[in-house]
């Protein structure tokens, strides 16, 4: 039973006013929408980071990471760190880097355009595992609506509910595109900025110049003002 997923999606409905028999918002819609929150997080923050044992073998120069990657953050050979590296860095460093051939790995080259391949550098004459953790995805809640319960759960920390919560409340005003919904979707997607801007924080602190994070930019209409209270008018359906 997805308790802590039903519970994010009861108090939103609350926020939404939608606790009638008659919901306006489907159970399904909105864990789509709480999922998509996780999603967005994930996508920019490595709030997931996952452990993976790469088996180089001689004569192949590119490797891919897992589909669920975002980018490596960490890479490891017969006990020594690796140095991850650009493909910039390496070809100041040697012009001629291609033809190098050695019965070990001394760096990860990174494709800037294509974060899930990589290049162990030196090339290798004898197969090598590497130990690596990537910054991952999570897999899609899903919804089934026979047992009325989600697919899935969510993998990251509870500590960022509320932003997730806020998430759905922002993303599910969006659905009506009205002036007044407009302005509680930016209330609620600034709330959400808000907590995306902490989790980001303490990531940098957590992974130093090992990763770059991005930013979240939510869809809002422009005009933010709020129309009373936190999220403005607490009757949603005001213009319908």
């Amino acid at each position: 039973m997805a308790e802590r997923e039903l519970a994010i999606i009861a108090s939103a409905r609350t926020t939404l006013n939608d606790v009638n028999s008659t919901p306006r918002w489907t159970q399904e819609r909105l864990m789509e929408l709480l999922s998509e929150g996780q999603d967005a997080m994930c996508k920019g923050i490595p709030l997931i980071t996952l452990p993976y044992q790469l088996n180089t073998a001689p004569g192949q120069a590119t490797y891919r990471l897992p589909g669920d990657s975002v980018k490596l953050i960490h890479a490891s050979s017969q006990g020594r760190r690796l140095n991850l590296v650009s493909y910039d860095e390496i070809e100041d460093a040697n012009p001629d880097w291609e033809d190098d051939v050695n019965s070990d790995v001394a760096s990860i080259i990174v494709n800037a355009l294509d974060q899930q391949e990589i290049r162990p550098y030196p090339m290798v004459s004898e197969s090598r595992p590497l130990k690596i953790r990537y910054h991952a995805r999570p897999v899609l809640l899903g919804w089934d609506s026979i047992i009325e319960d989600s697919l899935e759960e969510l993998t990251i920390s509870p500590m960022w509910d509320d932003g997730l919560k806020q998430y759905v409340i922002g993303m599910a005003f969006l659905d009506y595109g009205d002036e007044a919904s407009n302005s509680r979707a930016a209330t609620a997607m600034g709330l959400y900025q808000a907590e995306f801007t902490r989790a980001m924080k303490l990531s940098k602190k957590s992974f130093a110049k090992r990763i770059v994070v991005t930013t979240f930019q939510g869809k809002v209409a422009s005009r933010t003002n709020i129309l009373g209270g936190r999220y403005g008018s607490s009757n949603c359906r005001s213009g319908h």
